[in-house]
């Protein structure tokens, strides 16, 4: 699709987007500050609107959630095909969704909840769907109003923890249900380039529930109800290296296109999860940097969308280290490609 003309105004308007990302510059004045400067330094941003309202470096997740809906919408808007950015909104709405499925079926108080479903993690602004839309249907048990996809994610869910009565088998139904939403719609419209991306999103997630698993102790009864299927690796190889040393592990994944995780699963402790985390960052960022340079076509703004989620990646992880007192060489090590 990198050459599908369609989208000459949308990559016009990434270009422009793009010269607000964080440089170099900017991260060493982020790094510099204490937690309150770094308040101020997001003033002086493309996170300036999003930051307008936070009194405290305590509350900049706010301010990161409207930062990340600002550019969703914003994207989506001139967008030639909506829908597919729309991808990476529903996302929210599965979250919201799975965790309001999960306080109703456990039966939480409303002081459980909280006052904004803030103590079971919901977030506003940011999906398809308002909030209030899916509070409402799943309060009364009635998903007709929600996109089918959705609706259909919850019944099964519901039905799926009253059969087993765990809590596990409602967070599958809604990943399953996500992801294979996401590889129909950019299937359905000849998105290789998207349909690849979220194939690599899916591995990354498969390989750390892989070493979660292990580290855990659990065994291929705990492992393989956990995988996702569609992506590149064949689930059969973390399986069989469930009783491997993960050095072994490191040595499969050496030569292939998950090379760069070797070196963190030669070295694996608990203590390194971190930087799985960064590494599978910088494994989807080598995949758009192509894409980055692209005249036409979708490319240019999933590049700029996964650029922009890992700035604010950084900006969370370096406002938490400052004000849990990290060093700044500690915060540094887990910088992503994109910002070193």
């Amino acid at each position: 699709m990198a050459d599908d003309t369609r989208y000459a105004y949308a990559v016009a308007r990434i270009r422009g987007m793009e010269t607000r990302l964080l440089d170099h510059q900017w991260i060493e004045r982020l790094l510099a500050e204490d937690a309150a400067g770094a308040l101020k330094v997001l003033a002086d941003s493309a996170f300036q609107e999003a930051v307008a309202d936070v009194g405290r470096p305590e509350d900049i997740e706010k301010g990161l959630v409207c930062a990340l809906a600002e550019t969703l919408l914003t994207v989506s808007a001139f967008s030639p095909e909506p829908e597919l950015i729309d991808l990476f909104r529903i996302r929210w709405d599965f979250r919201n969704l799975k965790s309001l499925v999960k306080a109703s079926l456990l039966k939480l108080s409303d002081e459980d909840v909280g006052p904004g479903g803030e103590e079971i993690g919901l977030v506003g602004g940011i999906g398809i769907v308002d909030l209030t839309v899916l509070q409402k249907a799943v309060a009364d048990g009635d998903y007709v109003s929600l996109p089918k996809v959705l609706a259909d994610a919850a019944r099964a869910a519901v039905e799926t923890f009253r059969d087993s009565g765990e809590l596990a088998g409602v967070n599958r139904e809604f990943d399953l249900a996500m992801w294979a939403h996401h590889l129909a719609v950019a299937t359905e419209h000849g998105c290789e380039f998207l349909t690849g991306y979220f194939r690599i999103e899916i591995d990354t997630i498969n390989i750390r529930t892989f070493i979660r698993v292990k580290e855990s102790g659990g065994d291929r009864t705990d492992l393989l109800p956990a995988l996702i299927p569609g992506g590149t690796l064949d689930l059969s190889l973390l399986e069989a290296h469930l009783g491997e040393p993960v050095d072994a592990f490191a040595r499969r994944l050496e030569y292939g296109r998950y090379g760069a995780l070797a070196p963190v699963f030669r070295e694996w402790t608990g203590e390194r999860a971190h930087m799985l985390e960064l590494a599978c960052d910088n494994i989807l960022l080598t995949y758009v940097e192509p894409a980055r340079t692209a005249a036409y076509g979708i490319e240019p703004l999933v590049a700029f969308i996964l650029v922009r989620q890992i700035e604010i990646k950084l900006v969370r992880a370096a406002v938490a280290a400052k004000l849990d007192g990290v060093q700044r060489s500690e915060v540094e090590a887990r910088l992503r490609t994109a910002h070193v």
